[in-house]
C-alpha cells in the first residue's frame, strides 16, 4: 500500500476558485477582526454547532487566552498529557503555570486512571489533547474535574471534525 505524505494538491486542486476572495481580502486590508473574522467565526460556530467562536491567530494563543480567561497563572499547575505538541505545554507556561504530566492510553490520550493522582492544592486545570483526531474520554475528565473543583481547557486543534456522540471535540470543556 503506497500512502501519499503530501496531500495539498488535492486540496487545492481548484486553487483559482479561492484567488478572488483572497483578493477581496488583501485589498481590504483587514486581516484582523471585520467582516472576513466575523464570517469564519460564524461558520465554524455552525460547523462545531456552538454558540460562540473567536477567531485566534494560532492554536497555541488560543490556549494562553482560555487559560488566562479562567485564571491560571504563576504558582497554578495544569494536568496534561505527555504525548502532546510543545505548544500545548507552551501555552501553559506561558500563562506562569505548571505543567503536570500524565502518561497517555493505549489511544495515545490523556490516561484518565491517572489524573486524580497528580491533583494537588495548586492544580487549577486539566487541558486534554484529542490527538490525531482520536478524541480524549472527556466523559470521565468532565467528572473529574467536578469532583475535584477543576477547570477543562481541551486542545481540539489536532481533531478538528472529530466528534464524540455527535458533539464537536472543542466544546466540552470550560473554554477551549
Amino acid at each position: 500500500m503506497h500512502v501519499k505524505y503530501a496531500y495539498l494538491d488535492k486540496q487545492f486542486a481548484n486553487f483559482e476558485d479561492y484567488l478572488p476572495t483572497l483578493r477581496e481580502l488583501v485589498a481590504s486590508g483587514e486581516y484582523t477582526l471585520g467582516p472576513y473574522v466575523e464570517k469564519f467565526e460564524k461558520k465554524f460556530a455552525k460547523f462545531l454547532d456552538c454558540k460562540h467562536v473567536i477567531g485566534m491567530n494560532t492554536g497555541t494563543d488560543a490556549l494562553i487566552v482560555a487559560l488566562k480567561a479562567l485564571g491560571v497563572g504563576p504558582g497554578d499547575e495544569v494536568i496534561t498529557v505527555a504525548n502532546t505538541f510543545y505548544a500545548t505545554v507552551g501555552a501553559i507556561v506561558a500563562v506562569g503555570a505548571s505543567p503536570v504530566f500524565v502518561d497517555s492510553d493505549e489511544r495515545y490520550q490523556i490516561q484518565v486512571s491517572s489524573i486524580e493522582s497528580v491533583i494537588t492544592d495548586k492544580t487549577k486545570a486539566i487541558l486534554p489533547v484529542h490527538w490525531a483526531g482520536c478524541p480524549a474520554d472527556m466523559t470521565s475528565i468532565l467528572s473529574i474535574a467536578q469532583r475535584n473543583g477543576l477547570k477543562v481547557v481541551e486542545d481540539a486543534c489536532p481533531a478538528l471534525g472529530a466528534t464524540i456522540d455527535g458533539k464537536a471535540c472543542g466544546t466540552f470543556g470550560d473554554i477551549n
